[in-house]
């Protein structure tokens, strides 16, 4: 067969299942992975996908080109993460993934040890999503799980309280059900959660719910008066637009787990920033 070059788009395809998605991923035209997968087929003799309505489909030709594929790559990050750990300086660069909660907190010592080490270069994403470390999405990812995958390396920081909030304006009808009240809340996507298990359970009754996808949207409309909502003490009860309505509900309490890649456990400039995160929420945790 050819090489690795030529595999890749098999594994673009079949992971994205468009020829445009693939493109994307793969940072080229269109035209370039239809010309690739068209021209490895010719030379294989061999059908490699299916074109169906829901998008692309490996034929077992095609499956046995993939499998391989994904074990190149494997092999590939692997090696390359095995090299830096040989790192005798903190400098290269470091993908972190954070939830938008801890943005603001947690940026405050990433800038610190920025300007400590210059030769680091960071790259920050604050999503909820869930990023892929074993694809390299990311190095280092703090993720609100309750069973964070095996074959990474993990450490549980916390299980963040949550509590009831409305905004410091709004008025609460103590002879109207909490459950009547509008509502704010995660998107669908998040429901099966401990805090949107609870707020399911609370909110049941509720004829108007809004839902969002940061922490940032269900503070900013409580603190406007939008509705009540499920927040942490730990950053709720400073803000001044908030009052809180609940004690902390430890059925909604989130664990929180910081994960690596078991390849970076001896990258120094990844342990530095592991190590930085480790103390930050031990201090939050006792404080």
């Amino acid at each position: 067969m050819a090489d690795w070059d030529d595999a890749r788009f098999v594994l673009a395809l079949s992971r994205n299942g468009s020829i445009r998605s693939a493109a994307k991923a793969l940072d080229v035209n269109h035209t370039t992975v239809a010309r690739r997968i068209t021209a490895l087929e010719k030379r294989l003799s061999a059908r490699l996908f299916e074109k169906t309505p829901l998008g692309y489909v490996l034929t077992a030709s095609g499956r046995v080109i993939c499998t391989a594929a994904a074990e190149m790559e494997s092999i590939l990050i692997s090696s390359e993460r095995r090299i830096e750990g040989a790192d005798t300086v903190l400098s290269g660069d470091v993908h972190i993934h954070i939830p938008d909660i801890f943005d603001e907190w947690v940026s405050e010592k990433i800038a610190l040890l920025s300007r400590q080490h210059p030769r680091l270069n960071l790259l920050i994403t604050n999503t909820v999503s869930v990023a892929n470390i074993a694809q390299r999405e990311t190095d280092i990812a703090l993720r609100f799980s309750q069973a964070p995958p095996e074959d990474m390396v993990g450490r549980k920081l916390c299980k963040l309280p949550v509590a009831l909030y409305a905004g410091v304006d709004f008025e609460i009808d103590e002879s109207i059900d909490l459950a009547d009240q509008p509502w704010i809340r995660w998107d669908k996507p998040f429901l099966n959660t401990p805090i949107e298990q609870l707020a399911e359970e609370m909110s049941h009754k509720a004829s108007t719910t809004l839902y969002v996808t940061t922490y940032h949207s269900i503070t900013n409309l409580i603190r406007n008066g939008a509705g009540i909502g499920l927040l942490s003490p730990w950053f709720a009860d400073k803000d001044p637009k908030l009052k809180r309505i609940s004690p902390d509900i430890e059925k909604g309490a989130m664990d929180v787990w910081m994960l690596i890649h078991p390849d970076l456990r001896g990258v120094k400039r990844v342990k530095a920033i592991t190590d930085m995160l480790i103390d930050l929420f031990e201090q939050k945790k006792f404080s």
